[in-house]
């Protein structure tokens, strides 16, 4: 196998990260069409999806050892099959029941290709020493933005059900491809008995870092609300019923890939600290001020009330966009374990924590209104100053 260098290295790196979020959040813009395949509620629907978590949290528990242990080519390979397959089964069927049972598969698929892949870019960090983990994030965002664009446009002009097959077994090709190419930089199994982690080894070394956890908590449930409700917010809570509701999101996705892919130049006149800071209570701000400006204005004013949504969270998805990854790579940065284990068990505590919270949103919503629940992530995001005393010594 050819060896690559760390220029092509990088980019096939940066061409994985954006086909993981062109795959995964595929559906996501299209969730209004999803709910009516169910013919669910709001607050049924937020609890449908928000089981995820279960999955999520048993591939976050052990994928980081497999990784370790085995290499990371297999589990990447697995995921993309996995990811594609449940894809095309969620958007197709009609049952809550195969709906709960493929939500839970892809949760265990993109919880492990996220430790997998994020596994395999700390490793790119470390050898090259350059800081590339938010660069990378970028390029995931670029990914989500472009089929947001995509779903966007073929709403109402092709059927769910097709558009997603067709994408969903297109990129796992490219994917399957990419991972080969890689295979002789890819994370190789470990072969130290020593450093060898044992199924006990999940439990017994398991390490909460609250400051870390409750930082990336706050700072990123915000990406998640958005991308769980905008849609379906635009569409029945404004009325706006044409492929204009998916803008808000894509503007949200479109700013933060800029914030990922530029900040870094920031990072020589600016404190990390500060920059964090600086994000959250700009991002929170924007956010809610969009939200309670739509409360103000006649609700037969549906153009103006997506114009000021749409600055809203332009501006949201800027200040916020660096907070996850930054605190992803001060997580690695704090703990002596491989980046694999650090980010399996960093995200289980982080996914229990969206999956109480994306419960209490989608109920929220249902009790009152969308436009109510929303204004719980920009609150979260107020309290990320407290947290960013963890990149002091960054």
């Amino acid at each position: 196998m050819k060896s690559l260098n760390a220029k092509v290295e990088l980019n096939y790196l940066k061409l994985l990260f954006f086909l993981f979020g062109f795959l995964v959040m595929a559906w996501v813009p299209r969730f209004p069409e999803v709910k009516a395949n169910l013919s669910i509620s709001n607050g049924e629907f937020g609890s449908i999806v928000s089981s995820s978590v279960f999955g999520s949290i048993v591939a976050l528990l052990t994928v980081g050892q497999l990784v370790h242990n085995y290499g990371a080519k297999l589990v990447m390979r697995i995921a993309a099959v996995l990811m594609a397959l449940s894809s095309i089964l969620l958007t197709s069927t009609h049952s809550t029941l195969i709906f709960l049972i493929g939500n839970i598969i892809l949760a265990v698929a993109i919880a492990s290709f996220h430790v997998s892949i994020n596994a395999q870019g700390f490793d790119f960090q470390d050898r090259t020493k350059s800081r590339v983990i938010t660069l990378l994030s970028g390029f995931w965002s670029s990914g989500a933005l472009a089929t947001a664009v995509v779903s966007g446009l073929l709403v109402n002009r092709i059927p769910l059900h097709i558009h997603i097959a067709i994408l969903s077994l297109s990129i796992l090709l490219i994917m399957l491809f990419v991972i080969s190419s890689m295979d002789s930089h890819l994370l190789k199994p470990n072969l130290d008995v020593e450093t060898d982690y044992k199924i006990t080894d999940i439990f017994m070394g398991f390490r909460i870092d609250g400051l870390v956890s409750g930082a990336l908590f706050c700072a990123g449930f915000l990406e998640f609300a958005v991308g769980d409700w905008t849609a379906i917010f635009v569409k029945e809570d404004i009325g706006i019923k044409s492929g204009l509701h998916t803008l808000p999101y894509i503007l949200f996705i479109f700013a933060m890939i800029i914030g990922r892919l530029r900040v870094h130049n920031l990072f020589s006149r600016y404190s990390i600290q500060f920059l964090v800071k600086l994000g959250s209570l700009v991002s929170g701000t924007s956010f809610l001020l969009g939200i309670l400006a739509m409360k103000l204005i006649p609700p037969n004013n549906k153009m103006l009330i997506l114009f000021i949504l749409c600055i809203s969270f332009t501006i949201a998805g800027l200040g916020s966009s660096f907070l996850a990854p930054a605190v992803m790579d001060i997580a690695n940065s704090r703990s002596a374990s491989p980046a694999s284990v650090v980010i399996g068990q960093l995200g289980v505590i982080n996914n229990i924590a969206i999956f109480a919270m994306r419960l209490i949103i989608a109920w929220t919503a249902q009790a009152f209104s969308l436009s109510i629940a929303l204004i719980i992530p920009a609150l979260l995001l107020f309290t990320v100053p407290y947290f960013a005393k963890i990149f002091k010594r960054a």
